[in-house]
């Protein structure tokens, strides 16, 4: 069983053939020029330039607005809330009253939020998972934590795949979850299995690692080469992040757009 993620992963594209080195600092580095961001309209040009990621990254549409229609779960309210609940200059809609600063900053804090999830998108659908946290190794995190996190994504899937065959196997003798003890008592069963399963897998993956001489490292033929090419985009991304704030301070050459708050 594969994650979604590895499904795209292995694309081709100006994305994907970034060096995840180098695409990992950049889209650092513009995230925190989003959040540094103060006016709803520098926010929504950086959504701009995500969204130009995430095209560059050639992903399917179709996946791009789930994962983006997920996230409006969570950022959605924060429209829906902030202008009738924050305090400041009141203006009306209709039968309504509304802040006009309610209404600023949560327009801020949706764009802000949109950007930056649409560029984590652009970046963990064009990286196999294997490779991006080799690149946060190189970033000097904790070797202990990669390999841990390696092997949890590893076996995860599988883990959940036996789960969803007992499913299937529950499904077929007609079972059907109701509040009466007999159906707690079929649940705790299937934990416990499953519980006792894992710990097999676990000695078994345990013993396979030690007799393919394991020590504490895990080994891939993973190597990272950046060229001209990756240092060119690493560039233009940065440019683009100083564009964004030296936009927002200036408009443009002209006068000094107000910040929030």
């Amino acid at each position: 069983m594969r994650a979604e993620v590895e499904l795209y992963a292995r694309r081709s594209s100006p994305v994907h053939n970034w060096d995840a080195r180098w695409k990992l600092a950049a889209a650092g580095l513009f995230m925190a020029v989003l959040v540094s961001l103060q006016t709803p309209g520098a926010a929504a040009l950086g959504a701009g330039v995500a969204f130009a990621w995430l095209v560059t990254a050639r992903l399917p549409w179709r996946l791009v607005l789930s994962r983006l229609g997920t996230a409006q779960i969570i950022l959605l309210p924060c429209l829906v809330i902030l202008p009738f609940s924050w305090a400041g200059e009141p203006t009306r809609l209709g039968p309504l009253n509304l802040s006009l600063d309610g209404l600023r900053l949560a327009g801020l804090l949706y764009l802000r939020a949109l950007a930056i999830v649409t560029l984590g998108l652009a970046v963990v659908y064009s990286t196999p998972m294997v490779v991006l946290l080799r690149a946060l190794q190189a970033f000097r995190l904790p070797r202990v934590l990669v390999e841990i996190t390696l092997l949890t994504y590893r076996y995860l899937f599988t883990l959940w795949w036996e789960l969803t065959r007992m499913r299937w196997a529950l499904a077929a003798r007609g079972f059907q979850t109701r509040g009466g003890l007999r159906s707690h008592r079929t649940l705790a069963q299937v934990v416990g299995v499953s519980l006792v399963r894992s710990m097999e897998r676990t000695e078994r993956i345990q013993l396979a690692l030690r007799c393919r001489g394991f020590q504490g490292r895990l080994r891939t033929l993973q190597n990272f080469h950046s060229g001209r090419a990756d240092r060119f985009k690493a560039l233009a991304a940065t440019a683009g992040a100083v564009a964004l704030l030296v936009w927002e301070r200036h408009a443009w050459g002209g006068g000094i757009i107000p910040t929030w708050p």
